[in-house]
């Protein structure tokens, strides 16, 4: 069986917390946990059970293997981050709008799910996913959502950079790089950050309307709470 306590695709069943949980959820929030703090070759099958509060006998019963639990763990991530990602897309219209909501959610996931997001961080620029399509294919559609929104911009003329691939991956890697380094007690919170971020990436298309550089301030949609409702709702029954 699988140990995210998920449906097909990744989705969660249920959302619980402390001792009354199901085995197979606390060992997947173990895993995630150690596998986010430790390093996915660093820890041990049996230290996710220790960790769990789950006895080594019972431990093979709901876990087969470590890789199985990692392809379980970064399917339902990835899963969640594109659900939020193509809401928050589809919520507005003019393409700076929905650049600025592409890098709001992405900064704002880490800020409200630092452990998932510190394994995809980890996970999805070391492994090799081609063999998983479930994986492969949720990451394809996220990259071509990106590319689409760079596309539309360049070709309205409010967006003006060279490459579609190399800014995508600039934007891309930027935002999901401040796994390493938020912390919660520090001076930004999250709602700060996504506007920044947001400016930070018009910044780099040179978002510009009439001859007049866009900055995040300047844009009737997406407002930071709207995101942090998108990102909410698309996380709303996971277990992590």
């Amino acid at each position: 069986m699988g140990t995210t306590g998920g449906t097909a695709g990744g989705r969660s069943r249920r959302n619980g917390t402390g001792a009354g949980e199901p085995a197979n959820v606390r060992l997947s929030r173990a895993a995630l946990e150690l596998f986010a703090q430790k390093g996915f070759h660093a820890t041990g099958i049996r230290e996710i059970g220790a960790h769990a509060g789950v006895s080594t006998s019972m431990l093979y019963h709901y876990l087969r293997s470590k890789d199985e639990v990692l392809t379980d763990l970064v399917l339902e991530g990835v899963d969640r981050h594109g659900q939020a990602l193509e809401s928050a897309c589809a919520a507005v219209d003019r393409p700076e709008e929905r650049l600025a909501a592409l890098i709001g959610v992405q900064i704002i996931i880490p800020v409200k799910h630092p452990h998932m997001s510190r394994l995809l961080q980890q996970e999805l620029h070391v492994s090799d996913w081609s063999a998983t399509p479930a994986i492969s294919g949720r990451l394809a559609r996220t990259n071509l959502l990106w590319s689409e929104v760079l596309e539309d911009g360049r070709a309205e003329g409010v967006f003006t950079f060279e490459s579609v691939s190399l800014t995508r991956i600039a934007l891309m890697r930027s935002t999901t790089l401040v796994t390493q380094w938020y912390r919660e007690e520090g001076a930004l919170g999250p709602e700060e950050m996504a506007a920044r971020f947001a400016d930070l990436g018009l910044g780099t298309v040179r978002a510009a309307r009439d001859g007049r550089p866009l900055r995040f301030g300047d844009l009737a949609a997406p407002s930071i709470p709207g995101l942090i409702e998108i990102v909410e709702a698309s996380h709303r029954d996971v277990w992590w």
